[in-house]
């Protein structure tokens, strides 16, 4: 029986419970409530146009919820207004907490297709619901992801089909026109053009106006119609509801006619750009495509501090001078900066910086700030990816595939770019590694098992039971050509050569004939006696791997 004292102090320590739960309960709540607020705040700054107060209400919701939808939406809105890549990551952290919104994975679609990350972009439309795949919207966005990966058959008929779904829809009407201006049908082109010129004179809606001449005004300078390319462009840059974009493309037809307003049109789009980030990235990717980065960085320099520190104006200048091969500029420019979410590619350009000074320890300790700053988020990885890409960088490249492959086995993309830089660099050991990784994660992937086996074969790497895996392989599938010759070779290790020879056979002289068979084919021949024949395989044979270039030389010895 508890004592008098004991009683009061257990009613204390409950007490004391109560208070603690009741009062992290109240903290959550205020956290709730005051983060739904800063996102109701940042909303109300959006409609004022105020973009800095609305990031910084977005930054500090987000402090209190990373995860909330809401706010991570809002940041990829931000982020697209200003052409930043940190739009991709946003929208992909959008669908991460929402895979089930059609709207959330279209906007992720497009977001990437600016981006020209086709990957990204089949992923999220491959995860659209079945049931959302027959929408009109999801076939406008999957036509306009056609028309980006030049698949025109493919674009049209979805954009037919959105038509078919939505008949009223306009603008999807006039993307079936837009795709029919390039029929070589002289009737369906010249309907195209008459349907897009019946929109371009829509006295309601702009946005459709505009587009419609722009597209006109496209396929006129298109085909060398450069009368008529300007005419068209001079009507559409002073219509209200252009965008930004239409003097780019005034500056393109003025550029290729070599017009004398090209100069004066450039320095009044440079004025326009101003203070606004999204136009300055915009004239500023075209000026660097078609001037020159020297030209550019002159007029980026030109710019106020504030609107050259930004992440997306620091980043092409970082392009600049990359192009330039202006090394110590480059790092000059990126060591005081700060790219807030995109702060790994600041790293990684100062690696480039710090690589191409012959700095090899600098640079090592630069990429490794690079890689922690990219390594929490998914989209990070696939952007520090593409620029390990574009500047060649094999070791950096496969240090960001293994991370991706094992923490989104998923990502099917990733684990087939691996298996192909591995067996480019000829990196046996990994290549069996990986594929153990892979047997393991599914032990139904009877490709992963072949390679596994053929790879420990070869490294003679008896632990992982090589001889058991490549029949164990076989077994469930013999009529696999890969199969059977990484059976064969395995009897042919345990000299069981005769059944080893007699497996070959059964393939079919173009099989026998394929250089990464030939080889194994020609070993076994020639444990059989059969060496002439021997001679023809292994000269046709691929040596992939530096463990087979070793083996098929040995064998060719003595024929």
């Amino acid at each position: 029986m508890k004592t008098k004292v004991e009683k009061i102090l257990l009613l204390v320590v409950v007490l004391g419970l109560l208070v603690l739960v009741g009062g992290y309960a109240g903290y959550r709540g205020y956290k709730s409530l005051r983060q739904a607020r800063l996102v109701k705040q940042a909303r109300e700054y959006l409609v004022k146009q105020d973009q800095r107060k609305a990031l910084l209400s977005l930054q500090r919701a987000l402090r209190y919820n990373s995860r909330d939808v809401d706010a991570c939406r809002l940041m990829a809105q931000l982020a697209e207004e200003g052409r930043s890549p940190a739009a991709l990551i946003w929208r992909s952290k959008v669908v991460e907490l929402n895979p089930d919104s059609l709207d959330d994975r279209l906007a992720l679609a497009q977001t990437a297709m600016f981006a020209r990350d086709f990957t990204a972009t089949t992923n999220a439309l491959e995860g659209v619901l079945p049931s959302d795949k027959k929408t009109a919207p999801y076939h406008n966005v999957a036509g306009l992801v056609s028309i980006a990966a030049n698949q025109p058959v493919q674009a049209e008929a979805h954009f037919v089909e959105a038509v078919r779904l939505e008949p009223d829809n306009t603008f999807f009407q006039m993307n079936v026109a837009v795709i029919r201006l390039n029929s070589t049908n002289t009737t369906i082109k010249a309907g195209a053009q008459a349907s897009l010129q019946r929109i371009s004179a829509n006295p309601t809606n702009g946005a459709l106006r505009c587009k419609a001449l722009r597209e006109l005004a496209t396929d006129a300078l298109r085909h060398q119609e450069i009368d008529s390319a300007l005419t068209l462009c001079q009507k559409l840059v002073q219509d209200t509801n252009s965008a930004f974009s239409d003097r780019l493309l005034q500056l393109d037809i003025l550029q290729q006619t070599r017009n004398k307003q090209f100069r004066p049109t450039l320095a009044a789009c440079q004025k326009e750009a101003g203070e606004d980030t999204k136009k300055v990235w915009e004239l500023g990717m075209w000026q660097m495509a078609k001037t020159s980065p020297r030209e550019t960085i002159v007029w980026l320099q030109s710019l106020s501090a504030t609107v050259r520190n930004t992440s997306q104006v620091g980043m092409l200048t970082a392009d600049c001078h990359a192009a330039l091969q202006d090394w110590r500029g480059l790092q000059a420019l990126v060591e005081p900066q700060n790219w807030a979410e995109m702060e790994f590619i600041r790293h990684a350009f100062k690696t480039l910086a710090l690589r191409e000074q012959k700095l090899a320890g600098a640079a090592k300790a630069e990429w490794e700030l690079a890689f922690k700053a990219a390594e929490l988020q998914k989209q990070s990885l696939v952007l520090l990816l593409q620029f390990a890409a574009r500047w060649n960088w094999l070791s950096e490249g496969e240090e960001v595939l293994w991370v991706v492959v094992n923490r989104y086995p998923g990502e099917k993309w990733a684990t087939q770019l691996l298996a192909r830089l591995l067996l480019a660099g000829g990196r046996t050991r990994s290549m069996m590694q990986f594929y153990g990784q892979e047997a393991k994660r599914d032990p139904s992937d009877l490709l992963a098992k072949n390679n596994l086996a053929i790879t420990a074969l070869l490294l003679d790497a008896q632990e992982l039971k090589p001889h058991d895996l490549a029949r164990e392989v076989y077994q469930k599938s013999p009529t696999n050509s890969s199969f059977i010759s990484t059976y064969a070779f395995s009897l042919h290790l345990q000299n069981r050569n005769a059944e080893a020879l007699k497996l070959m056979e059964q393939l079919k002289p173009k099989e026998l004939e394929d250089p990464s068979t030939a080889g194994y084919y020609g070993l076994i021949l020639k444990a059989t006696g059969n060496r002439a024949k021997a001679r023809t395989y292994l000269a046709s044979s691929a040596s992939m791997l530096p463990e087979e270039k070793k083996l098929f030389e040995a064998a060719k010895v003595g024929l």
